[in-house]
């Protein structure tokens, strides 16, 4: 008798080992990232090879091709921008003519790319089941952009509807229930209406590109100068516009603003970083800091380097992330600093490194 309750007692405890065993390896319950920073590589225009470069911002590791690896195909188009909404990431191909939509933590592709009436989207903001992309559309005149567009997109059944913008809508942000664009070949901002659609439009110093929201609910807006439509140095930087009455209520000038306007906000809202570029053939390029309380922008550059290309500010402990594109046919890289402008590390990213999206998996 003792030997059976002995046979019996053996045969549970190996169960029991091979259970914990086998719920310990089941790739299911692994999680192979827990907090990411996706690096969107443009490539090379006309070529289709962008791609998303993962970046473990906790094991400090870089993973290259994240969408071929989720989905097993070549990505096939150039990747102007990447958004992330409700644990959806949007990928605007403005060589491809397409909005792709992805499962934000794996990147697998949640069905058939988004095409109908999508000519060259740029950027992406949402409320709601609705999202507005700035599209260019087909391109006449490059001084006018006359055939540009927003595509509202419904978020369950994709389907898209158009609210023409000429001017070659660029950057977007939603605040106060409107939608405001930046116009890529005039020196206004429209501001739409969402439950109207009705247009209005704010008239800055320079050529609007981007837009970041600080704590008090103002919007900021990078001003730069174009080769189509040029402005002088003193009215480059950044305007300070208040949803509430839609009026300029102050400037920061930034004569050393880059032409692509790229700016950056720390979670907190109060340190704002902008990107400065030598005008062309130069290639120096600088970031400075701007306090938002003070309005006031940093008597020198906080970082300085060659060919930076975009940036953004980690929330978890605002280490500054910048991009660097040293040539369209070379793996660009990821150079991270500290607060303090101190280098901190720097990865290989893949082709023309354009924007960075963090990204809480485990959230």
């Amino acid at each position: 008798m003792k030997s059976i309750k002995k046979i019996i007692l053996t045969v549970l405890l190996l169960s029991t080992v091979f259970v914990s065993c086998s719920s310990d390896d089941d790739p299911q319950d692994k999680k192979e990232y827990e907090k990411v920073a996706y690096i969107v590589n443009y490539g090379v225009y006309g070529k289709g090879d962008g791609e998303i470069s993962i970046y473990d911002t906790e094991k400090e590791t870089m993973t290259q091709d994240g969408y071929k690896t989720a989905n097993s195909v070549d990505f096939s188009s150039n990747i102007q921008s990447m958004s992330v909404y409700n644990d959806v990431a949007y990928l605007m191909s403005n060589a491809g003519d397409k909005i792709d939509v992805l499962d934000a933590a794996t990147l697998k592709a949640l069905g058939n790319p988004v095409s109908g009436d999508i000519i060259k989207p740029r950027y992406f903001a949402a409320t709601g089941n609705t999202a507005y992309i700035s599209c260019w559309g087909e391109v006449n005149d490059w001084s006018v952009m006359a055939n540009s567009y927003i595509a509202t997109m419904d978020l369950t059944s994709k389907i898209i509807t158009k609210i023409a913008l000429p001017a070659g809508p660029e950057g977007v942000i939603i605040s106060n229930n409107k939608l405001y664009v930046a116009l890529s070949v005039t020196n206004k901002v429209a501001v739409i209406d969402l439950a109207t659609q009705n247009i209005s439009y704010i008239e800055v110093s320079a050529v609007p590109q981007q837009f970041v929201e600080d704590s008090n609910g103002n919007i900021w807006v990078s001003m730069v100068s174009k080769y189509s439509t040029p402005f002088p140095p003193e009215k480059l930087g950044l305007a300070v516009i208040t949803p509430k009455t839609n009026q300029v209520i102050d400037e920061v000038n930034f004569p050393g603003m880059g032409s692509d306007g790229m700016i950056a906000i720390t979670s907190d809202k109060k340190t704002i970083y902008v990107m400065g570029a030598e005008a062309w053939p130069g290639t120096a390029t600088t970031i400075f800091s701007i306090d938002v309380a003070s309005r006031s922008i940093g008597s020198s550059a906080l970082i300085t380097g060659e060919k930076f290309n975009g940036l953004n500010v980690n929330p978890d402990n605002n280490d500054i992330y910048v991009l660097v594109s040293p040539d369209a046919t070379s793996p660009g890289k990821l150079s991270i600093y500290l607060s303090n402008g101190a280098l901190l590390s720097e990865e290989v990213t893949g082709l023309a490194p354009k924007h960075v999206i963090f990204y809480d998996i485990e959230k």
